[in-house]
């Protein structure tokens, strides 16, 4: 019986090509874009799932009231072995810190530059899944001078002889002896490596690292099983208050499985982070496979009529009405199935190009392959159950003598059915086109806001140890240039400025005030160089040796001391008392999703970042002239530049990838309900040709004709905006309410946005309406 079932479905497709071409392609493409999102969402939801002791690892986290509460993922070294030691439930702390210095080092013949650099304890190979290839994962970084190289840095360098044992000399002469190989860590690992050296030797370099105020290493909990995390924070930061009787910070241990996600905090809780475009995509997915299910459901109730004598016929051989759901259901998940094959396709044939897109490395491994069959089955499955039953109900429950005598109505329920669900594709497909728009606004907005310091024609190089004692030979080489207009030295990079200290302090300060100051160690010339403007006072100079005491803050520090004259003022900052010199004017140095932040400049002649101002002109002939100078002072090291406004672009990352896929969203969202659209005036045009042909022949043109045809469909989308317009703007607007500073949601959104649907609506349902309306009336009056 289901072989007759599946042979009777087949018949019927082949027989109404048109519409079946226009479901399958619509379920096709609805279920490739939500495919594609899926294998994103999974992919995202898989990180740092791989490690087995995954569920009882903690991040140790700090919650400092510095004017406001900021949470700090990075902690004291003390602190976590304080805590480690105090703590029966913790079977062990692995503390990591990545290094953002390159590691220069000789091997053999080969200068290499090495990045992805992380230094971390003993215990990272034993507690956390990262296999090691050679060596003993419980030794491996036991000796100060040991080092842990990837299998790719292996087979690059090692390739003809076994690595272990080897030695390494460091640029700055020191020799490191690699002990082990590890695996290459996992795309989906949010601690990623190449190297790994001890944490010993990072502190043996900066001792500052031991101090209880050094907060810059992750410190990992690892509890015993069944511990209740929740408590161990209680007793954790009880012990700490009794320990820091005046200090007011609250301790906490994140799941480590949730770092990768939930990356956001806001007054101290976490409060998103990743897992909000998680969920906007996985909700994306939903909506778009549902478009699809609607556009399906539209035009198999709209055929109705033309199944009618079937059902008749069949009802009056004895076929039940079960039976009929189960024949028509049968089709829908036969449709389904040849849409999913179709879709899977696609989406095989096009990963590369989404990865490409989205920055993922999503490949069809056999497990791999195993989820995504079970995610197609259920796709296949529910989409065929919600496509397919809602026609089948309505077809089986024809009465045979009324169907065969032509009455094949389905009723004003079933038309209105129809409406509505024409409705919701555009109310869906309205939402978003305006989301589209809006996150275009904004992003139009970052770009041409002026941040107050330079973009354009600013390079950067990040400065090796290897640099100090050779940079006045630097110096004056680029001085020679004539592109180059002028240089500096920064800590940080302007529009990134990391960091937050509390110990500002200053004459007449409230006792209670914790202000939380972001410092910026800079060199001469700085200002000129980034394209910052002075408010009132002096920047650095050479002229007055005694600047290297001295501050420079920004308009926001200054007005939150409430100094109406800081020239002159003494304030204390990092252990240091000095004079300000001068106030600049507030520049965004974070993204524009924070306010800016009081701000505090120390002169450090050199510095982590050499900061370029080029002359407008030819960039790859300046850069060439900037790295012969670098290779003749560091020879086999190529120099690593980049530029401030791709340093930019990188804050934006994920917003720029969300206005692409928006914009994606968007067409396809209004191509399945175009396709949806397009087929129900078809439908609409040959139920009535005979009313159509009469009117013709009672003289109505064919502008009135179109009108007609076109006006119901005109009237459904009006009304699908008119309910999406609300819904668009509180969506968009909690949207907006991210950034501290945005673009307003003005009225020309919605109603650009509502042209846009209408305009594309009707140049769907016209084509068909005009020739409907031209077609020769004798050809459907003929019969009557």
């Amino acid at each position: 019986m289901i072989k007759n079932y599946f042979r009777v479905a087949w018949r019927n497709l082949t027989r109404s090509r048109f519409f079946a071409t226009l479901n399958i392609a619509g379920l096709a493409f609805g279920m490739a874009v939500s495919m594609f999102l899926l294998c994103w969402v999974l992919d995202e939801y898989s990180f740092d799932k791989f490690h087995k002791k995954g569920k009882d690892i903690y991040l140790l986290a700090v919650n400092a009231d510095w004017g406001g509460v900021r949470t700090l993922t990075t902690t004291p070294v003390v602190l976590g072995e304080d805590l480690s030691h105090a703590f029966p439930e913790v079977t062990a702390n692995v503390q990591v810190r990545e290094s953002y210095d390159n590691l220069l080092y000789r091997t053999g013949t080969n200068k290499v530059k090495g990045k992805h650099v992380i230094y971390a304890t003993g215990n990272l190979f034993t507690e956390f899944d990262f296999p090691l290839v050679s060596g003993d994962k419980r030794t491996v970084l036991s000796q100060p001078n040991a080092i842990v190289i990837s299998e790719a840095v292996a087979g690059r360098y090692f390739a003809k002889e076994d690595p272990i044992g080897k030695m390494i000399t460091l640029e700055d002469g020191r020799s490191l002896q690699i002990t082990g190989v590890a695996k290459d860590a996992p795309v989906n690992s949010s601690i990623r490596f190449d190297y790994v050296l001890p944490m010993a030797l990072t502190i043996q370099a900066d001792p500052w690292l031991l101090k209880p105020g050094s907060y810059s290493i992750s410190n990992y909990m690892v509890l015993k099983p069944g511990a209740d995390a929740a408590q161990l924070t209680e007793k954790m930061q009880q012990y700490y208050r009794s320990k820091n009787k005046d200090n007011t910070n609250q301790l906490w241990l994140q799941p480590f499985e949730d770092t990768y996600l939930y990356g956001k905090y806001d007054n101290g809780k976490v409060s998103g982070g990743r897992i909000e475009y998680v969920r906007l995509f996985l909700i994306t997915a939903l909506i778009v496979l549902a478009i699809a299910c609607i556009n399906f459901m539209n035009l198999s109730t709209a055929q109705a009529s033309k199944r009618a004598r079937e059902v008749g016929v069949r009802k009056s051989m004895g076929a039940t009405r079960i039976s009929l759901v189960l024949q028509f259901t049968g089709e829908a998940i036969l449709m389904c199935v040849i849409a999913a094959i179709s879709a899977a396709v696609v989406v095989w044939l096009l990963m590369p190009v989404f990865n490409n897109f989205t920055g993922k490395h999503i490949t069809f491994t056999l497990p791999v392959a195993g989820q995504y069959l079970l995610l197609l089955l259920l796709v296949i499955v529910v989409t065929g159950l919600m496509a397919g039953s809602y026609p089948a109900f309505v077809l089986s429950r024809f009465l045979p003598v009324k169907v065969l005598k032509g009455d094949v109505s389905t009723g004003g329920g079933a038309t209105l059915f129809r409406k509505n669900l024409v409705v919701l594709q555009f109310v869906l497909s309205f939402i978003f086109i305006v989301s589209s728009l809006v996150i275009y606004n904004q992003m139009r907005y970052i770009y041409h806001r002026n941040i107050g310091v330079a973009r354009e024609n600013i390079l950067y190089v990040p400065l090796e140890e290897s640099f100090l004692g050779k940079q006045k030979v630097i110096e004056q080489s680029l001085s020679q240039l004539p592109q180059v207009k002028s240089f500096t030295y920064s800590s940080s990079l302007p529009i990134t400025i990391g960091g937050t200290s509390a110990d500002l302090s200053w004459e007449g300060k409230p006792e209670k005030l914790v202000l939380g100051t972001a410092p910026l160690q800079v060199g001469y010339d700085y200002p000129a160089t980034m394209g910052m403007s002075m408010k009132e006072g002096r920047f650095f100079s050479k002229d007055f040796p005694t600047d290297s005491g001295a501050y420079v803050i920004n308009e926001t520090a200054a007005r939150i001391m409430n100094m109406t004259n800081p020239v002159g003022r003494k304030i204390s900052f990092w252990n240091g008392d000095g004079k300000i010199i001068g106030v600049v004017k507030d520049f965004h140095f974070s993204s524009l999703h924070e306010n800016i932040k009081p701000l505090v400049m120390m002169l450090t002649p050199v510095n982590s970042f050499l900061m370029v101002r080029l002359a407008k002109g030819d960039v790859t002939s300046q850069v060439a002239s900037i790295e012969k100078i670098f290779d003749m002072m560091n020879p086999g090291y190529p120099v690593e530049y980049h530029f401030m406004d791709e340093a930019f672009d990188s804050m934006y990352q994920s917003e720029t990838m969300l206005q692409k896929l928006a914009r994606v969203f968007a067409i396809v969202a209004v191509l399945i309900s175009c396709l949806g659209l397009f087929g129900l005036s078809v439908f609409t045009a040959e139920q009535r040709k005979k009313e159509i042909g009469i009117r013709k022949v009672l003289g109505a043109s064919v502008i009135s004709v179109t009108t007609l045809l076109s006006r119901e469909f005109l009237l459904l989308v009006l009304l699908g905006i008119l309910v999406a317009a609300p819904i668009s703007w509180y969506l968009m607007n909690n949207w907006l309410s991210g950034f501290a500073y945005h673009a307003d949601l003005s009225a020309w959104i919605f109603i650009a946005a509502g042209v846009m649907a209408v305009l594309i609506a009707m140049a769907t349902v016209s084509y068909q309406s005009v020739k409907a309306a031209l077609a020769n009336p004798v050809h459907s009056l003929k019969a009557e």
